[in-house]
């Protein structure tokens, strides 16, 4: 008896870490996400597999009861992913354990688990605000496991054994418990560094805008975008910048490059849509603005960089100007050709004196 007490722990632990890792990474791997329906789909028909296989591995009771830990993955789902997935879980794992013999214990069985569908949810949000993960899944289990023992007092109508049954099921899957959730919050650990990883190699390392590899994959969806219509990039480069790293060195340069980051993050109409494409080159992108929109968007920036004091390190500061190249689509979206276009008005905003807009429409074919 004991033995066989012994491998089915061992079988529902392994179960239980399996369907944990499988949940996990049904996640998008995003930062912020809604799931879709798929992906709830998905997630209630993998937990409501792994109670079905936790209840094939149960130590069975007289009278048809089988005891088993599958409230440990509506436990996982309630804390993690809320009713929405844990609710219907609960109640597809119910008529599936009426595969296994449709009696009083599995009718019992269906219905308290019905009721804790409604209870747990909202003491999972209450407890949640006051307890950490360990303590919140330790007291979740707690509620389950009295819950089944006094289903069976009533069904063997046996103070002993239903006490000794709690007590010995509460210490049993408590510390399943701790340790599916250890093992949980190690994947979401690791998942969380990843996408940290993500975000690392998006960004530029000095000014903590979007890098040129970014700015490169960004263009190429927008090209393939139809919600977007017209598209505008704006070039700009910091007049004398050399000039400053030669007088003031390099980390005064660096200094400045983050102020100007700054303000552009600012200016922009979407601050997400900003790039240091180069040493002291930013490029910023504009979608679905008119061009007398984006004219002023691009000297707005002139202008706020012009009066803007620009401070060192030592606790000085100095002015500098910037010169701007504005491109503008028209009805296509040739973004290589807009870039260049780009490229060739800020080169004209420099020879024609600097600290200047020059914009243009692209022509359409």
């Amino acid at each position: 008896m004991l033995t066989s007490i012994f491998l089915n722990t061992i079988a529902n632990v392994s179960i239980l870490s399996m369907a944990s890792y499988i949940l996990v990474k049904l996640i998008p791997k995003k930062r912020h996400y809604t799931l879709g329906l798929k992906q709830k789909l998905w997630m209630i028909g993998v937990s409501s597999a792994t109670s079905f296989l936790l209840m094939l591995f149960s130590v069975d009771m007289p009278q048809d009861v089988k005891l088993d830990l599958r409230h440990v993955i509506f436990i996982l789902l309630v804390y993690y992913f809320g009713s929405s997935i844990a609710v219907p879980t609960i109640f597809v794992a119910s008529l599936l354990r009426f595969l296994l013999g449709v009696n009083s214990a599995s009718i019992r069985a269906a219905a308290m688990y019905a009721v804790l569908a409604l209870i747990v949810p909202i003491l999972s949000k209450k407890l949640t605000a006051r307890f950490n993960q360990y303590a919140v899944m330790v007291m979740l289990n707690m509620v389950f496991v009295l819950a089944s023992a006094l289903n069976l007092y009533f069904l063997y109508y046996d103070r002993a054994a239903a006490i000794a049954i709690f007590f010995s099921l509460l210490l049993l899957s408590s510390g399943v418990v701790i340790i599916v959730t250890l093992f949980t919050e190690d994947l979401r650990k690791s998942f969380s560094l990843y996408l940290d990883e993500q975000e690392h190699a998006k960004m530029d390392f000095l000014t903590g805008l979007y890098n040129v590899r970014e700015f490169n994959k960004k263009w190429q969806k927008i090209q393939i975008d139809k919600s977007i219509k017209t598209t505008a990039f704006i070039m700009l480069d910091i007049d004398h910048f050399k000039w400053i790293n030669d007088n003031y060195g390099h980390a005064n340069g660096n200094f400045v490059l983050r102020q100007l980051a700054t303000i552009l993050k600012i200016e922009a109409p979407d601050n997400e849509l900003v790039y240091r494409i180069g040493g002291e080159e930013f490029c910023l992108i504009l979608n679905d603005l008119s061009y007398t929109d984006q004219q002023k968007v691009a000297e707005q920036i002139r202008a706020k960089v012009a009066e803007k004091e620009f401070l060192l390190e030592n606790g000085n500061d100095i002015q500098l100007t910037v010169s701007v190249g504005l491109a503008a689509s028209a009805q296509n979206k040739d973004m290589k050709k807009l870039f260049r276009l780009a490229d060739r008005c800020l080169y004209d905003a420099k020879n024609q004196g600097r600290n200047q807009v020059v914009g243009s429409i692209m022509e359409t074919e």
